[in-house]
């Protein structure tokens, strides 16, 4: 009898099996016990931390005119000049305006003369081509490059820092970016000789930063909020935010499209409604929020009194044509004559009764 040989086959071990359920992102093993290198938010978040805890031992001041302080001083050093060489650029192209209205006539009869025999759309491509390529070298010969109207967006990064610099000083869970990071389940990795253990937090932000709870601004109040770690008990603060950011965006600019009023319309409706969202927030972020966005205010006020920007100069409209005797109509001098086959006649509508 030939006897048949059986062959054996062995699972898998567990932890292989345990190996192949993770993530791609989680298979990989780190044999550095060197840290990892820490992202630019927190790098952020820690400076904004610094800054704030250097001027406050520098001025010996409460936290509840420190915060104030800070805010003031961060704008008038930082985003004060960013601000005013943005302005520069802007009141360059307003005046670029007329010159680039000129050239867009001479690009419509070249683009009509090289591709109108294509049809009018194939006419209107190419004269948008041109205009766009003649803006940006007008705009590049008078150093007021697009890319300046968009410097006022560091602003939002460095407030972001500020805001969870404080909040991590009061012990608080809600923030601006606590409330978008602390309340999300994520697992990341240690970055350590194991990386079978993985650290699944409530948050990144939490768990990467080393910022203490800041015991003195529980004292460190004024007026009717005297623990700045605790939230209004008279709920005005969180209003008076409503107020200045609402104040904030009448004073902005109004656009006259419909995206635009809709866009406008959807901020005074975020600003109305932010108070009694924010209510249970600590003292601390919602003064440091009404101290920067006052600074706002004031700033774009005196950016608008020392450098106004212009009203773009516009093409003159056609004057307006009344009916001859004739019965056709007839373009009016500046004389108040009206012009007809070379002789000028008494526009009825300037003559005296």
């Amino acid at each position: 009898m030939l006897r048949l040989r059986q062959t054996k086959v062995s699972p898998l071990r567990p932890s292989i099996n345990q190996f192949l359920l993770l993530p791609c992102n989680l298979r990989s093993r780190a044999f550095h016990a060197s840290p990892r290198p820490q992202s630019f938010l927190l790098t952020t978040i820690e400076a904004s931390y610094t800054a704030l805890q250097d001027l406050h031992s520098f001025t010996g001041l409460p936290w509840a005119y420190s915060i104030p302080l800070f805010a003031v001083l961060l704008r008038c050093t930082i985003i004060l000049p960013i601000s005013i060489y943005q302005r520069h650029a802007i009141i360059k192209q307003v005046r670029l305006i007329p010159l680039i209205g000129s050239w867009q006539c001479v690009f419509q009869r070249e683009s009509f003369r090289e591709v109108g025999h294509l049809g009018p759309n194939v006419v209107h491509n190419r004269f948008l081509k041109k205009a766009k390529a003649k803006t940006v070298e007008l705009y590049r010969q008078n150093d007021c490059s697009r890319w300046k109207n968009f410097l006022g967006l560091p602003q939002l990064p460095i407030f972001l820092s500020v805001m969870e610099a404080l909040r991590k000083m009061c012990g608080s869970r809600e923030g601006l970016l606590g409330m978008v990071l602390g309340n999300e389940r994520r697992v990341v990795e240690t970055g350590v000789e194991n990386t079978a253990g993985v650290i699944t937090g409530e948050g990144l932000v939490d768990h990467a930063l080393n910022i203490p709870l800041e015991t003195s601004m529980s004292t460190e109040g004024m007026l009717w909020f005297p623990n700045l770690v605790a939230s209004d008990p008279e709920l005005v603060l969180p209003f008076i935010l409503s107020g200045i950011l609402l104040l904030n965006i009448s004073h902005g600019p109004q656009s006259k499209s419909i995206w635009g009023q809709r866009v406008n319309r959807s901020c005074v409706f975020a600003a109305l409604i932010s108070g009694p969202i924010l209510i249970n927030i600590p003292s601390a972020l919602l003064i440091y929020w009404i101290s920067s966005g006052g600074s706002a205010y004031l700033q774009t006020v005196l950016l608008d009194k020392l450098m106004p920007i212009p009203q773009p100069v516009t093409s003159c409209k056609p004057k307006r044509l009344w009916k001859s005797g004739l019965g056709s109509l007839v373009p009016t001098s500046r004389s108040g004559l009206a012009v007809v086959s070379g002789t000028k006649t008494k526009n009825p509508s300037s003559a005296h009764t």
